[in-house]
């Protein structure tokens, strides 16, 4: 069918090639008919190719159910074999089942008798071994408690030998507390004595410098009056001076010579008394200060014989209770 075709063709590309002169006209309808005859070739071919591709899908099939219908025939085989041998296998399970159960039940009783032999013997054996060692337990327990109780008796006398030293201890330690304390009270009181006594004595300075310093307030007291006294007797002797020189009846120059002198006469008097009075007033806070001065130097000696004041003194602590040795109980 293609042989046709393509010689068609070919005649057609001779009789264009030998009319190319022609014209334009007669080589166009000559690709025409060439393209329409390349067309058609096409065409049958894609149409044999799908008909051979049909066939070949078609073989497929008939081959993959033939194998489908030998697999199926070949497992009917292999189930009706298979079912035979169970039953076969079935049978002789059962037989062998058989004559096992009646092997086990000879071998149960052999066993039974056995162990009901051996069960006996090991009684037997156990109680043997129970009474040896219910005889080794008194035996050993005997020798513990004699142990525990020569271990007991060591604890006791050590025990006894600690409480002894405790108390000992104890006693002394209080006996020094006693004796510290006792020892406190008396350098206290010797303390609060001095203390006293050094007050008192401060008391008395107190005293002696207070009468001094009155005294001397006194005698300043009594200074300062003989010189008010005698202040009014040097003006009342310069007063009676000037009468008696202005009485005289003198004139001239003189007599304001003589009034000058008096006044000065009176002055220097009143300094002198002056003068005097400073000095006792002087004198007088002198004493004063000496007794103050006295005073505190008393003072400091009535302070310097007070001892120290005692404080609470160090007491040494109690012993501590000793661990005591626990006994020993037996188990």
């Amino acid at each position: 069918m293609c042989a046709p075709v393509i010689a068609a063709g070919i005649s057609a590309v001779a009789s264009v090639g030998m009319g190319i002169y022609s014209g334009q006209q007669q080589a166009s309808m000559a690709a025409a008919q060439m393209q329409q005859a390349v067309q058609q070739q096409q065409t049958q071919v894609a149409m044999q190719n799908r008909q051979a591709m049909q066939q070949q899908r078609t073989a497929n099939q008939q081959m993959q159910m033939q194998r489908t219908q030998q697999l199926q025939s070949q497992r009917l085989q292999q189930q009706q074999q298979f079912s035979q041998q169970q039953f076969q296998m079935q049978q002789t399970s059962q037989s062998q089942a058989l004559q096992a159960q009646q092997l086990s039940s000879q071998q149960q009783f052999q066993m039974q008798q056995n162990a009901a032999q051996m069960k006996q013997a090991a009684d037997l054996q156990f109680q043997q071994q129970q009474l040896s060692v219910q005889q080794q337990q008194k035996s050993l327990r005997f020798q513990q408690e004699q142990n525990a109780a020569s271990r007991n008796l060591q604890i006791q006398q050590m025990n006894a030998q600690l409480a002894d030293k405790y108390t000992q201890q104890r006693e002394a330690v209080k006996a020094e507390r006693i004796q510290l304390m006792k020892k406190n009270e008396v350098d206290k009181r010797v303390f609060q004595d001095s203390r006293e006594t050094a007050e008192r004595q401060k008391d008395l300075n107190a005293e002696e410098a207070n009468r001094v310093y009155s005294a001397e307030q006194v005698k300043l007291e009594g200074k300062r009056r003989e010189a008010a006294f005698e202040a009014q007797s040097i003006l009342a002797k310069s007063i009676g001076a000037k009468g008696q020189i202005l009485a005289s009846g003198r004139v001239g120059q003189s007599v304001g010579i003589l009034a000058n002198d008096v006044e000065r006469q009176a002055g220097i008097q009143k300094a002198q008394q002056t003068a005097m009075l400073e000095s006792d007033r002087v004198a007088a806070i002198i004493g004063m200060d000496n007794a103050m001065q006295a005073n505190k130097n008393a003072d400091a000696q009535a302070e310097a014989s007070v001892g120290f004041d005692p404080t609470m003194p160090y007491l040494p602590s109690m012993p501590q209770v000793p661990t005591f040795v626990g006994f020993e109980i037996p188990k």
